[in-house]
This record gives structure tokens, sequence and C-alpha cells, in this order.
């Protein structure tokens, strides 16, 4: 019996070593995906700032340190960001409209992300003087 057990706990130690590692997180598939546009003209280079978990209005005037997270549409005026928590979410966008004065445009709109229904929502955020 005694020569057993050191055998018994060498034979566990090695199938614990050999097993492999569980993963630090879990990735999600989960995205949000935006379009910017002003007057049906694309708003590329637009900066959109993302709030998580929110059910309230963040406003336009508060820091880029408030957010959770924050993204650059590209020069298609499309981009997106990966991944995303599930819940009620705000997003802010700030852009420049060469086309129409005032230049600088915003706008704002709420997200909602489930695994089990939405995870990806791809739309246009449309933003304005």
């Amino acid at each position: 019996m005694k020569k057993i057990t050191p055998l018994l706990a060498i034979a566990i130690l090695a199938y614990m070593a050999c097993r492999p590692l569980l993963p630090d997180e879990i990735p999600l598939p989960t995205k949000i995906c935006v379009r910017t546009q002003h007057h049906n003209q694309p708003i590329p280079n637009a900066t959109v700032y993302v709030k998580y978990n929110t059910d309230s209005f963040p406003g336009y005037d508060r820091p880029p340190s408030y957010f959770d997270a924050s993204f650059k549409t590209g020069s298609d005026s499309r981009g997106c960001i990966e991944p995303v928590p599930e819940g009620r979410h705000w997003l802010v966008a700030f852009g420049y409209d060469s086309l129409h004065f005032p230049n600088f445009v915003y706008g704002s709109m709420r997200a909602e992300i489930s695994l089990t229904y939405k995870p990806v929502l791809d739309t246009i955020m449309y933003i304005s003087e």
C-alpha cells in the first residue's frame, strides 16, 4: 500500500502536467460595425467612442477617458470593434464633413448585443451638426 500511494501521486501529477492550459479569456463572437454618414454623405476617419453597459446617454462633452473603448472609421467610413461584451451600450461619434457647414459633425446611438439574439450589429450611424 505504501508503494502504491507515491506511484498514484506521480501518475496524477504527470496527468495534470500533460494537460493543456485553459485559456485566460474565452473569445466572444460579438462585434459592432458602423458606417458613419451625414446627409447621405459618408464621413471617413470619424472617431467612435463606446460606453459599455449603460442605459443613459453619456453626452458629447465627456473626455475620451470616460469611454470604455473607441475605434476609427476608415476611408470608406466603415469601422468595427470586437469583441464587445453583452449588454446595452452607447456609441458616440465625432467626424468632419467638408461639404456642409458647420464642418464638425457628431452623433450617437444605442446598441444592444446579446450572444443569443444579436451577437453582431452592422448598421449605419447617422451623424449631424
